[in-house]
């Protein structure tokens, strides 16, 4: 007998039905969990991306306020470089006008504090007597040294750097094929020995290639892609040369890279390099002219019992011209010969054939301007003007004051080149050499600690070339290259390297912490290069 199923019983679902439906619920729960899960975690790239994105724009902001912090304090110490600059032309002038000398008229000629016609050059019975630092630029003035200005967290660092003391490039394209020839031979002589006996030195056959390409550089063919800026002093019937506008040009070259352009600071070593001995605003004229053609001119206006004014420390005479030679135009102001007081020696040396001038002599002056002035160090002890810097009664350490040549007749005072036999040679050093500078670069870094310990800062330097003009009056500061950032190294020079690094170490024991870690953080100082270890002994407190 077959048993039908109660239909009357309530509907009730399987054991597999109610298993189903529970996993449904489960799947959904977790569906949602996931989705949670998502949400949270874009939640929290949102958050995290607004929070990164404010600090960002934070930090940029921060950033942007201190790069135009850096930038207006770079500005001020600029203009306050200036006035500076004018301050010594204007010591000189005074000097000049108190001291018997040639007073405006002087000074417009760039004379160096003489006397009146038949008179006494100052200093006389009754007199004031003049301060020999006026008449010529050197090391005792007051623009030589770098120094620190410090303005809440920023320190800005200036360094004036005439640029009297370089090789001018222009001189490679006069158009009198002789002096051309000279000076072409001059700048191999230069690159030859510009980092001489060191790891970084220039063979020469490679100063021989990186002079030829340099004269190619300025008289390269018109075909070329390149046009030819419109120059005042372009040349109509010279249409190929192409005189360098800027320094910077030579890094176009093939042989020439940044580590050659620039200074080099390594292992506590200084490497000069072209920047340092080259230059192009020496001379506001196509062709600089040749010293050496006027001496010969003026030596034949007297040979023909012509009357030959005497020439000034700033001014060549007017002299020759007959006999069909005609006169050789002249530069404005120094022109490009060389300031014996700051001119480095690959400069000094790269001057003169060493078969004419011998190392000694060129050795000899550079050790002369190094020699510490004993007199007049402990009469500027006693006026309390050995300590140069803004901040006080430090303990500065010694502030020796050194020889300089007033000028050029004081070269005598050096025994080797007193004790040349041809006068020739003299006359050609003197003619080469003055004791003035009347263009200057000046470098100014602002620098920005963020942790000394770690030494960790930011850094920005920028470079202002201006022409001092000497109007008689006040003077005048005429901007070549007004305000340019710099990113390369540039160090000041350092005459004896060797006897520099043996004595820094006691150069230091009579400074207090605040200056050592003034000098320590001089960027234009080889201090600022010095290894960790070297620098941490040399600087540690005692």
């Amino acid at each position: 007998m077959t048993t039908l199923p109660d239909r009357s019983a309530p509907d009730s679902a399987p054991p597999s039905a109610v298993g189903i439906g529970r996993d449904a619920r489960g799947d959904e729960s977790g569906v949602a969990l996931v989705m949670a899960l998502i949400f949270s975690i874009l939640l929290y790239i949102l958050v995290a991306e607004l929070t990164i994105n404010s600090r960002m724009v934070r930090v940029t902001g921060e950033n942007d306020a201190l790069l135009a912090r850096m930038n207006t304090q770079m500005l001020f110490q600029l203009g306050e470089t200036e006035e500076k600059l004018l301050s010594d032309l204007a010591g000189a002038a005074a000097d000049e006008m108190g001291g018997g000398g040639l007073g405006g008229l002087g000074s417009a000629l760039g004379g160096a504090a003489g006397g009146a016609p038949g008179g006494d050059a100052g200093g006389g019975e009754g007199e004031e007597e003049t301060d020999p630092t006026t008449a010529c630029d050197s090391s005792r003035d007051s623009w030589f040294e770098p120094v620190a200005h410090a303005e809440t967290d920023l320190t800005a660092y200036v360094w004036v750097e005439d640029e009297n003391r370089k090789f001018n490039l222009l001189s490679l394209w006069s158009p009198d094929e002789e002096f051309a020839q000279k000076s072409r031979e001059r700048l191999v002589r230069l690159i030859d020995g510009l980092r001489e006996d060191t790891e970084l030195d220039v063979m020469s056959s490679d100063a021989t290639v990186i002079a030829q390409e340099i004269i190619d550089w300025g008289t390269r063919p018109s075909t070329e892609q390149m046009p030819t800026p419109p120059l005042k002093s372009v040349d109509e019937n010279r249409r190929d040369l192409v005189v360098p506008l800027h320094l910077d040009e030579l890094l176009m070259l093939p042989s020439i890279d940044e580590d050659l352009f620039f200074d080099q600071a390594l292992d506590g070593w200084y490497y000069p390099g072209l920047e340092s001995v080259l230059t192009i605003w020496t001379s506001l004229r196509l062709d600089p002219g040749n010293p050496e053609k006027v001496a010969r001119q003026r030596a034949a206006a007297q040979a023909r019992g012509e009357t030959v004014p005497e020439p000034t420390e700033n001014e060549e005479p007017e002299a020759g011209g007959g006999d069909g030679e005609q006169q050789q135009p002249q530069p404005e102001g120094e022109g490009i010969r060389v300031n014996v007081n700051t001119a480095s020696r690959a400069v000094l040396r790269a001057l003169f054939a060493p078969e004419r001038v011998p190392d000694r002599v060129i050795d000899a002056i550079i050790r002369y301007r190094n020699e510490v002035d004993e007199e007049a160090t402990e009469a500027a002890a006693e006026d309390n003007q050995t300590d140069v810097s803004d901040f006080g009664d430090m303990r500065l350490g010694e502030q020796p004051l050194r020889k300089f040549f007033e000028t050029i007749a004081d070269l005598e005072e050096v025994e080797e080149f007193a004790e040349i036999p041809d006068e020739e040679v003299k006359s050609e050093i003197q003619n080469a050499l003055t004791t003035k500078s009347d263009v200057f670069s000046i470098h100014i870094a602002t620098l920005y600690k963020r942790n000394e310990k770690t030494r960790s800062f930011l850094l920005r330097r920028c470079r202002s070339i201006v022409l001092r003009v000497d109007d008689g009056g006040e003077g005048e500061i005429v901007p070549l290259v007004p305000f340019e950032e710099r990113v390369g190294l540039r160090l000041q020079p350092v005459d004896l390297q060797e006897d520099a690094a043996r004595d820094r170490n006691d150069a230091y024991l009579d400074m207090d912490q605040f200056a050592k870690e003034e000098r320590a953080w001089n960027p234009f100082l080889i201090d600022f290069y010095l290894p960790k270890e070297q620098r941490e002994e040399f600087y540690a407190p005692r």
